[in-house]
């Protein structure tokens, strides 16, 4: 053994110890294993894109997003419905003691009982009020804040919200746009 680690190889006019040249290749063999393992394991790597829809939606049917003057002398309205369907926009004419309900159809797809917020944007001197078309025996809701709702629509329901705007006594006739929409929550 003595005499083994006193022998050297010659590399041209380079010499290493036996044991040395035996410690490299040791090593070699075993950095070589580690880019090998995940070569020959057969994985695969990369990324995919991914869009995530809420299952509960606005109806984007014109017939089904109406304006329905209850008083007043107002004319002109129309509410648009954005392409994911969580989210409108109502664009009305309203002067001092209209009243205007808009009718937003909602459609929950999944098979699940569905829990939402429904975030109002109004101006300033439109009072609001939301209720559920179906009286409470199918979709239900309740106010939250002054300007969101908590909503829980049964699965499979295809159900009406009604959504109440009043102008006061101080709004300046003319044209008002109420944003809103939907975001559904965990149970």
């Amino acid at each position: 053994m003595k005499k083994f680690s006193r022998m050297k190889i010659r590399f041209g006019r380079l010499t290493a110890p036996v044991w040395m040249v035996g410690l490299i290749g040791l090593l070699i063999i075993a950095a070589a294993g580690q880019a090998v393992g995940p070569v020959l394991s057969g994985s695969i790597q990369g990324s995919a894109g991914l869009v995530v829809e809420q299952s509960l939606l606005l109806s984007a049917t014109s017939t089904n997003n109406t304006v329905v003057y209850t008083e007043g002398h107002s004319d002109d309205a129309l509410v648009t419905v954005s392409d994911e369907g969580a989210a409108f926009t109502a664009a009305i004419e309203m002067h001092v003691g209209d009243d205007a309900t808009l009718k937003l159809k909602l459609n929950n797809g999944s098979d699940a009982v569905t829990n939402a917020v429904m975030e109002l944007n109004a101006p300033r001197g439109i009072d609001v009020e939301v209720e559920s078309s179906s009286g409470g025996e199918g979709l239900k809701e309740a106010q939250l804040t002054r300007t969101s709702w908590l909503m829980q629509v049964p699965s499979g329901n295809s159900d009406t919200i009604n959504i109440t705007l009043e102008g006061r006594d101080t709004l300046t006739p003319g044209f008002y746009t109420v944003t809103g929409r939907i975001i559904q929550v965990a149970n």
